[in-house]
């Protein structure tokens, strides 16, 4: 009973990944369905699910009110606008602090989070390198998670960000880690108790 129960699950869940999609909501109140695949500091690069071409399309930052990704989350970028100088007069100590701040509070890291959990979750063990390498590529600045885009214009706040985002990111890297090889053991837990 417990085995036919998992396996329902599993397949409601890999059903419900593939047909996962995010959604862009413009400015003026119309969403497109999408696949996004980069957002820069003037576009949303997204693919079209239904293009038989599969080519990138791109809406304009400034045209895009909220995208709602397929995992459930929602990202408002209307506070990506572009805001006057503020950090003329700052050190290049104090810039290289903020961009660690930024990265502290703004970095999510739910890419190599779920993407070590998957891959410990296939892969048991064995996946630990693919962990590793996951972990070792340093993370790109997204516009949207800075408080500032003007800010990325300043070397010392991008390596300030990048050095305290990829510490951040080692440790999304450990947690999905710990994620898919703790769901792996709970499920084979539960299926030694339905056999015995």
């Amino acid at each position: 009973m417990i085995k036919n129960y998992l396996l329902l699950v599993l397949i409601f869940l890999l059903a419900k990944l593939t047909n996962a999609q995010d959604i862009i909501v413009k400015t003026s109140g119309d969403e497109v369905k999408a696949k996004i695949t980069e957002i820069t500091l003037k576009d949303v690069v997204y693919k079209h699910p239904d293009s038989l071409q599969n080519l990138p399309a791109t809406i304009p930052l400034k045209e895009v009110f909220m995208i709602k990704y397929a995992n459930g989350t929602k990202e408002v970028l209307t506070r990506l606008e572009s805001q006057p100088n503020t950090f003329a007069g700052l050190t290049p100590e104090e810039l290289y602090a903020r961009g660690q701040s930024d990265a502290r509070l703004l970095y999510t890291g739910r890419g190599p989070l779920w993407g070590a959990a998957a891959s410990s979750f296939l892969g048991g063990l064995l996946a630990i390198p693919v962990s590793v390498a996951i972990g070792a590529v340093p993370p790109q600045i997204k516009p949207t998670e800075v408080s500032d885009i003007n800010l990325l214009q300043n070397q010392h706040y991008t390596k300030g960000y990048k050095k305290q985002a990829h510490k951040k990111k080692i440790g999304k890297v450990a947690a999905g880690t710990g994620i898919g090889i703790g769901t792996i053991v709970v499920l084979v837990s539960l299926i030694m108790s339905g056999v015995q």
